[in-house]
């Protein structure tokens, strides 16, 4: 019966196998093709070991290698990859990476619509247990599908060496930074250690301690001062008790004044004897007497003014002088604590320049190795021009997919138009009901 439905539409059957295969057809003729390009990358984790201490680490175990192929997997899709493509072959005026894009944004920007387009072209696999990826991108020409995977490849390249070399110069950087406050901190210690060596009279010599000749000049001078200072004290003594003929030796005037005085007072107590207490010799005399008398107070207040200076001066000499033998002489007979604080300063200064001048050469060779590239990530499969595209398949096996549906499709249309035929004829000379029933 079924066979019988499809022999009587056939002219369907053949109808619609012939629109499939002309869809298939016009399908692979007008569809944009793809073409895809391929390249092998080897991501060895275990990078080149060019110097003895390297500022990167080495994988060691399994699972941490996959995770650093990973990663470098992620780096070779990142936006920064793809950007460097995009510059390098100027795919911000190719209106194939372009023109989708501005067609719903008009206002969009033309590098970032390029990325996404590059992006979404992308595919990256990677084989399990196997360390090589393999990087492919596809576009309407074979030529372009080879050029974008070359250069999206080597952008990689050149990212892997960038993210080494910016992290060998960030750690320089940081190195440099931190040598500042170490060269500071070593010149400090060692001016520590200078200023010590002064502030306590310790020589740089192999002992650290004064020459015996230093000392005997300094207890000399102690000595000298010593009986300056016991003079002085004396001479103020005398000057002070007011004691008669103090001071004489000390001034021509002062003893002139008292000789002067001593006429004065001579004549005056002869006027007295002679003359009342209110004749006007009398009072000359008396007033000639006052005047000697405090003219030689003047000059002894003086003298005994700088007696006190000198007494002061030589107090201050003797201190000074003593106080310097007395510190010059602890460092003679090796005064045990300034020696223990001196090899202390001396302790840190030394461990502070080593650590400074092991910081200065690791800053060097940091410096150094941001020129040294070390990844052994190569390309083992260059990218090549496709044969045949990727997308849509080929003309011939679609025209053929599609005369295939299109004759599915007819017999099942044959077979359903044959049934609904046959449904109709069924009901047309089917017996009416009784009308019981069909009041009922």
């Amino acid at each position: 019966m079924i066979i019988g439905w499809i022999r009587r539409f056939w002219l369907v059957v053949a109808v619609l196998a012939g629109l499939g295969a002309l869809a298939g057809y016009a399908a692979g003729t007008l569809i944009p093709p793809r073409y895809t390009s391929y390249s092998d990358i080897l991501l060895d984790p275990n990078d080149l070991q060019l110097v003895a201490d390297d500022l990167y680490t080495r994988v060691a175990s399994g699972e941490a290698q996959l995770i650093d192929v990973e990663s470098k997997m992620r780096i070779l899709t990142s936006i920064s990859v793809l950007g460097r493509v995009v510059d390098q072959l100027d795919l911000a005026g190719d209106p194939e990476f372009t023109d989708a894009d501005a067609a719903f944004e008009p206002g969009a920007d033309a590098r970032i619509a390029a990325v996404r387009t590059l992006g979404e072209r992308v595919r990256v696999s990677r084989e399990e247990r196997s360390y090589v990826v393999t990087a492919s991108i596809w576009a309407h020409t074979p030529e372009k599908s080879a050029i974008l995977t070359d250069a999206l490849v080597s952008a990689f390249l050149v990212e892997l060496a960038a993210v080494e070399s910016d992290g060998a110069r960030n750690a320089s950087d940081a190195l440099n930074q931190r040598l500042a406050e170490l060269r500071n901190d070593a010149a400090k210690a060692e001016t520590a250690v200078v200023d010590y060596r002064r502030e306590h009279g310790l020589t740089a010599n192999r002992d650290g301690q004064l020459s015996a000749q230093s000392a005997v000049q300094i207890n000399t001078q102690v000595d000298t001062a010593r009986e300056t200072l016991i003079a002085a004290e004396a001479r103020y003594a005398a000057l002070s008790s007011g004691a008669s003929g103090a001071g004489a030796q000390e001034s021509e005037l002062l003893a002139q004044l008292r000789t002067e005085y001593a006429a004065a007072k001579q004549k005056a107590d002869a006027l007295a004897t002679t003359l009342g207490p209110r004749h006007p010799s009398l009072a000359t005399a008396r007033a000639e007497q006052a005047a000697v008398q405090g003219e030689v107070d003047q000059e002894v207040s003086r003298i005994v003014e700088a007696a006190r200076i000198d007494l002061q001066r030589a107090r201050d000499v003797f201190d000074q002088l003593s106080n310097a033998a007395g510190a010059q002489l602890g460092s003679v007979f090796s005064d045990e604590q300034a020696q223990l604080e001196l090899r202390q300063l001396e302790r840190t200064a030394t461990s502070t320049v080593a650590i400074y001048e092991a910081y200065l050469t690791r800053a060097q060779q940091v410096a150094e190795r941001s020129q040294l590239n070390t990844s052994k990530v190569r390309v083992i499969s260059p990218a090549m021009a496709p044969i045949a595209r990727s997308y849509p398949p080929r003309t011939m096996l679609l025209a053929a997919g599609g005369l295939v549906g299109g004759l599915l499709a007819g017999l099942v249309l044959a077979a359903g138009l044959g049934f609904l035929q046959y449904f109709l004829a069924g009901t047309r000379t089917r017996p009416a009901a009784p009308p019981r029933m069909r009041a009922a």
